[in-house]
């Protein structure tokens, strides 16, 4: 004979429910992403800081034209002492003890023009000690002519100088980076606070630039024309172990069509531009670089020697303001 089933007692029926519940919401936990054991208001680490230096001196100069260098590729390589001759940040560095070589990582330079080094906000990422760094800005304030002072009420830490006739912010941002604006933007410093520096290189290149609206931009005595259908012009610069280097030019164009037309324009501007007339006779300074098409882009890349880089250092000297 069958036996009839017994109710289960109420304790045991509520446990066999708390049971249930309980690994519901373990699976649910699990589901959303919770970590087992883990405390949910445990403190989370902190965001990586932005890598915005960059954007931030662009919109404080208006910048259109851009220099970005990995410094920090560019130690035991000759191109190194050539950048420095350019005076990109040498003006500022001069004297103070800060070897750009040694003790910059990455510079970033930026204008609204190549002809307008007055506006320009420079930004050095940098691995000087504390110490050093403000023996570096004391130096700065004695070289100054007129003197220079130090500036308060910034937010950081700055001293206002004139070098060569240029009157400078130098202002100490973060443990590792140094700006130097045009005094009128000096109240400007304080964005860098919180910056994360730069972008990694996304190749092998040592350097970086950028031009928009190049026909304006780029515009300067002795220097090639660009056509004023190139929207933006990027040059990208890889060191070889021989002392040379590999520049590689891009461009954006209108259309395939202005494209080629774009590119012949500018291989007759470099071959006027890289070549000296003596009396009647044409001499060739550097062999240009080829621009071609391809597709709505204007492009070049070319392979240049040790010798070559000092000519182009030196044509880049005489078109770049003072």
């Amino acid at each position: 004979m069958k036996q009839p089933v017994r109710p289960r007692p109420l304790a045991a029926t509520r446990r066999a429910s708390l049971r249930l519940l309980v690994a519901g919401l373990a699976l649910l936990a699990v589901a959303c992403g919770a970590t087992p054991g883990k405390p949910p208001d445990a403190e989370a680490p902190p965001p990586p800081r932005p890598r915005n230096a960059a954007a931030i001196a662009q919109s404080i100069a208006g910048g259109r034209v851009s220099v970005l260098v990995y410094a920090d590729r560019t130690r035991g390589h000759p191109i190194m002492a050539r950048l420095a001759a350019l005076d990109l940040w040498g003006p500022v560095l001069a004297g103070t003890g800060l070897d750009p070589e040694r003790d910059v990582e990455r510079a970033f330079v930026t204008a609204p023009r190549v002809d307008a080094a007055n506006e320009a906000v420079v930004v050095l990422e940098h691995s000087v000690p504390e110490d050093r760094l403000q023996a570096a800005l004391d130096t700065l304030l004695s070289r100054s002519d007129p003197p220079g002072a130090r500036e308060s009420g910034l937010g950081v830490p700055a001293v206002r100088v004139t070098i060569r006739g240029h009157t400078r912010v130098v202002a100490s941002v973060e443990p590792t980076f140094l700006v130097v604006l045009p005094e009128a933007k000096a109240r400007e410093a304080r964005r860098f606070v919180g910056t994360g520096g730069f972008p990694d290189p996304t190749g092998d290149e040592a350097a970086r630039a950028v031009a928009i609206d190049p026909a304006r931009t780029l515009r300067a005595p002795r220097a090639p024309r660009v056509p004023p259908t190139l929207g933006a012009l990027e040059a990208a610069v890889t060191l070889a172990d021989d002392g040379g280097a590999v520049v590689a030019l891009d461009g954006a164009s209108a259309s395939p069509e202005q494209a080629a037309r774009d590119a012949a324009a500018l291989n007759e501007e470099i071959e006027r531009a890289t070549t000296v007339r003596i009396a009647i006779v044409k001499l060739r300074v550097v062999d240009p670089i080829g621009f071609f098409a391809e597709g709505d882009r204007v492009r070049a890349k070319r392979r240049v020697t040790p010798g070559e880089l000092d000519k182009l250092f030196g044509l880049l000297s005489a078109v770049l303001p003072r």
